[in-house]
């Protein structure tokens, strides 16, 4: 478990051991759309979840238009879970310029610049362990502090754009993991 300040969060792979608090974290959502979009149930049962999660880190039949990723629960020293990060193995064209390799989720309860950070810390360490040689990550414009953050982690700002997924500026960042 990695630690700055009083935060202590670690990744782990979703379980059937965590059925329970992974339903109570998603109810903590209500209205809100749940990010990132493979984290949300959308009418699946627990266990769909964790065979979709498996096969698409595992590349067993991955379905066209997804790509190889891992995704993670974000839990504290409690084993509360705080939220999901997705970590794409490779990007496409629509990724690469207005998604990026990390996607990450936080409960409204728990959200906040330094709890922003420190997920986005830990999980530039688990793209490194994954294997990802130059990551490409991707933020609002107007998130001053988190593009902070990814140029602290050795970003270096590529392009700036607008996401019309979305629908606001971005700036995309490079970083070498190797």
């Amino acid at each position: 478990m990695k630690s700055r300040g009083d935060l202590m969060y670690r990744l782990i792979k979703p379980t059937i051991f965590y059925k329970k608090k992974y339903l109570d974290y998603l109810k903590e959502w209500k209205e809100e759309p749940i990010i990132p979009v493979v984290s949300d149930l959308r009418g699946r049962r627990f266990e769909t979840l964790l065979k979709e999660i498996y096969q698409l880190e595992h590349e067993v039949p991955i379905p066209r238009g997804y790509f190889p990723d891992a995704s993670y629960l974000v839990i504290d020293e409690s084993e509360e879970i705080i939220g999901f990060v997705n970590i794409r193995h490779h990007l496409n064209s629509v990724l690469l310029n207005a998604r990026g390799h990390i996607l990450i989720g936080v409960k409204p309860s728990k959200r906040s610049e330094e709890t922003s950070k420190e997920i986005l810390r830990i999980s530039v360490e688990e793209a490194k362990q994954i294997g990802i040689k130059q990551l490409k990550l991707v933020c609002k414009k107007t998130n001053e502090s988190i593009c902070e953050l990814i140029e602290d982690l050795g970003g270096k700002l590529e392009s700036e754009g607008y996401n019309d997924i979305d629908h606001y500026e971005i700036q995309r960042y490079l970083i070498e993991l190797e």
